[in-house]
């Protein structure tokens, strides 16, 4: 008997008008379009898939994740368990299910499907997240920080487990008596048509989220709108308080490319139909939201708020007791997308000339690789394991804030030394990588 994948290899059928492809190109082309937010391009891909191929696991799962982001869990649900029948075990599949289950509300069979995931894969970090929100919503903040923590270890770049271990870092380093502290919001106008981002936060880490938020009450302020935002790590460091969006909110995934496309052009002219009461997903900003005319708006907004100064400000503090001039490079070498990282050599090169010419000089060095440290020896480096308090769970924000106060800069590819340098008041000098990794040269973050 012939195997029912191996029968579906041999299967074309039409996915679009004027296409015909094999049946496992076509569980691909709707997994293309689920991941680009052509939701019912994706479910519809699926649908001639199965009319064809009835069953086809793969093609359930792409159905049941589109079903979930299109904001129908109820029905994500009962596709994943007709998935899940068909390829028992799946840890994919396992795992969505779990997502959807969690969102309709059934805990209990959430964490038996993210259970189960972790019985067959127990490195599997989203699933660990996915436990973590059901003991979240039993009230276990224990077990889910637990839980969130070792989910972080394993997958850093994994958003939403970041996320919520970052706000429970928050809440466990405010001082007594501020409990609840960095949540303040004020309430909603009702006199004005809204923007909500619901992603905001869940899709991307922390410099890519800024830049998503100032873009968006940018947007929201130049057409008079309210800018409703769940809770997120910008919220809780910065001293923001937009009107909350109900954490049961779903984002929008449909046509996300062409609402990226839309909101550039509402963003960069003034439009007569811009995006109103409504949720966007942008999958990070697609326009600069580093606006000159703005600058003073936007320094005020990314301010973080004083209950962190114990925290931000005795690094800062050592830093200048060591000299009068304070260096600050931030060195890539782990999590490009495309591993494409300036080599080390530039950034000595460039300090090797610099360093004669400045009065009294001290070098921090922030980094994702310890180990390239020993390369800046001759220039007696500071690193965060020398700052006098440690914020645990939240290093990354103490190097943030020490390259916003930094005299001079020297920045790798990537948002996040970028955004620093961008709410850096008064820097003497900014350099980047020169494209082709020639050299590192001056730019400027504002436009």
């Amino acid at each position: 008997m012939v195997a029912a994948s191996e029968t579906a290899v041999s299967i074309e059928i039409e996915t679009l008008p004027g296409q015909r492809k094999t049946v496992p190109d076509a569980v691909k082309q709707a997994l293309d379009y689920c991941n680009s937010g052509w939701l019912d391009i994706s479910m519809d891909i699926c649908g001639r898939i199965l009319a064809a191929d009835p069953g086809n696991a793969h093609a359930l799962l792409v159905q049941g994740i589109a079903a979930h982001k299109n904001r129908e869990p109820a029905r994500a649900v009962a596709i994943l368990v007709e998935a899940l029948r068909r390829n028992q075990g799946s840890v994919d599949i396992l795992h969505h299910l779990g997502l959807a289950l969690l969102q309709c509300g059934h805990l209990d069979r959430a964490e038996v499907a993210f259970d189960c995931v972790l019985q067959g894969a127990s490195d599997h970090a989203e699933a660990m997240a996915g436990l973590a929100d059901v003991r979240q919503a039993r009230g276990d903040a224990d077990g889910a920080y637990e839980l969130l923590k070792r989910s972080v270890a394993l997958k850093g770049n994994y958003s939403p487990s970041y996320i919520a271990y970052s706000l429970m870092r928050f809440d466990r380093s405010l001082p007594p008596g501020e409990e609840g502290g960095w949540n303040r919001r004020r309430e909603v106008r009702r006199d004005r048509p809204r923007l909500t981002m619901a992603s905001l936060g869940s899709y991307g880490r922390f410099a890519q989220t800024v830049n998503e938020y100032v873009a968006v009450r940018l947007y929201a302020e130049k057409y008079g709108m309210e800018f409703l935002t769940p809770d997120w790590v910008g919220h809780a460091f910065f001293s923001l308080d937009d009107p909350r969006l109900d954490p049961s909110v779903l984002p929008e995934f449909q046509g996300w490319l062409q609402q990226r496309k839309d909101f550039a052009r509402g963003f960069d002219d003034r439009v007569a139909d811009p995006f109103r009461d409504r949720d966007l997903f942008l999958g990070g900003s697609p326009v600069n939201p580093m606006l000159t005319e703005r600058r003073a708006d936007i320094l005020s907004w990314l301010t973080p708020r004083p209950c962190w100064d114990r925290f931000l400000e005795p690094p800062v503090e050592a830093l200048r007791r060591r000299g009068r001039t304070l260096v600050a490079v931030h060195i890539r070498q782990t999590d490009w997308w495309n591993r494409d990282y300036t080599p080390l050599s530039l950034y000595l090169d460039w300090l090797d000339g610099l360093w004669p010419t400045l009065e009294d000089p001290v070098l921090f060095v922030a980094t994702d690789e310890p180990s390239v440290v020993p390369e800046f020896a001759r220039f007696d480096p500071v690193t965060p394991a020398d700052f006098p308090v440690r914020w645990e769970g939240l290093e990354y924000l103490q190097d943030f804030h020490v390259m916003t106060r930094a005299d001079i800069l020297a920045i790798s590819t990537g948002a996040f030394a970028a955004t620093a340098a961008a709410l850096n008041p008064s820097p003497r000098l900014l350099v980047h990588p020169e494209e082709g990794n020639r050299g590192l040269v001056p730019f400027k973050v504002w436009l």
